[in-house]
C-alpha cells in the first residue's frame, strides 16, 4: 500500500507520496475540488496500486475544531466513500515547519504539496 499525504485547501491541494522509503512532493492540485483530488488519487492508484490517504486535519494549536477541519473530515468521508483508506493526521504549524526552514516560499502550490510531506512524515513517525 502506498501512502499519500494530502494538505488540503480550498484553491489549491498539496499531494506528497511515499516511494521505496522517501516522502516526494507533487505537483498540488489547482483546482480543488473534493472529485479533482479524488481523480487525481485515482492517477496515483493506477500508477502505484492501493493508496493509504493521510488527509491534514487543521485543528488550532489547542486542538480545537476549525470550520476548515470539519470541511477536511466531510472531504476523509468522501474519499472513503469513493474506496480509499483515509486516516488523519493534525497538521497544526506544518505551513509554518516549511516556511521556517526556507522551504517553498512561493504560494504557487509548491508549499502546499511541502506542507503535505510534513503531514505524511508526521503520520510515519519521520519528523
Amino acid at each position: 500500500m502506498t501512502a499519500v499525504g494530502i494538505d488540503y485547501g480550498r484553491s489549491r491541494t498539496g499531494l506528497a507520496i511515499l516511494i521505496r522509503g522517501t516522502i516526494l512532493p507533487l505537483e498540488p492540485v489547482t483546482a480543488s475540488t473534493w472529485n479533482g483530488i479524488a481523480s487525481r488519487l485515482d492517477e496515483l492508484s493506477a500508477e502505484h496500486g492501493e493508496l493509504m490517504v493521510v488527509l491534514g486535519l487543521p485543528l488550532t494549536s489547542s486542538g480545537k475544531q476549525t470550520e476548515l477541519s470539519i470541511e477536511v473530515e466531510s472531504l476523509g468521508s468522501f474519499l472513503a466513500g469513493k474506496g480509499f483508506e483515509v486516516t488523519m493526521q493534525r497538521e497544526t504549524g506544518s505551513s509554518l515547519e516549511i516556511r521556517s526552514l526556507g522551504l517553498a516560499e512561493a504560494r504557487d502550490g509548491r508549499s502546499d504539496s511541502m506542507a503535505a510531506m510534513v503531514i505524511l512524515k508526521r503520520y510515519l513517525g519521520q519528523a
